[in-house]
C-alpha cells in the first residue's frame, strides 16, 4: 500500500474543521454504493462512508492530531481495497456458479 500523507506533509497546512479527504469509491456494480472520505471534525478525524442513496455513516473516529489525521485515511484507504477484494471474489463466485 502506497504511503498516506497528511494535509500537512503535502503543504496544505493544518486542516480547518470541514477539511474532507475522499479514500475513494466501492467498484461499479456494488450492491450499495458509495465513497469512503475522512472528514475533521470539531473534535475528531472522522472516517465516513457516504451511500450514494444519501445516507452518510460515521465509520470510525480518531484523535484531532496528524497522527489521528493519518491513522483514519489508512483505514479509509484499507477500507476501499477491502470493498474491492470483496467484489472480485463475489464476482469470481458467481461466475464459477454459472
Amino acid at each position: 500500500m502506497e504511503q498516506v500523507k497528511t494535509a500537512q506533509e503535502l503543504g496544505l497546512g493544518k486542516p480547518k474543521v470541514g477539511y474532507r479527504w475522499d479514500a475513494g469509491s466501492t467498484p461499479p456494480g456494488d450492491e450499495e454504493p458509495g465513497r469512503w472520505a475522512v472528514r475533521r471534525d470539531p473534535r475528531a478525524w472522522v472516517v465516513l462512508f457516504h451511500s450514494f442513496e444519501g445516507t452518510e455513516y460515521i465509520i470510525q473516529t480518531f484523535s484531532p492530531t496528524e497522527e489521528g489525521e493519518r491513522a483514519a485515511k489508512i483505514m479509509a484507504v484499507k477500507l476501499v481495497k477491502m470493498a474491492r477484494e470483496v467484489a472480485q471474489t463475489t464476482r469470481g463466485m458467481r461466475l464459477n456458479n454459472e
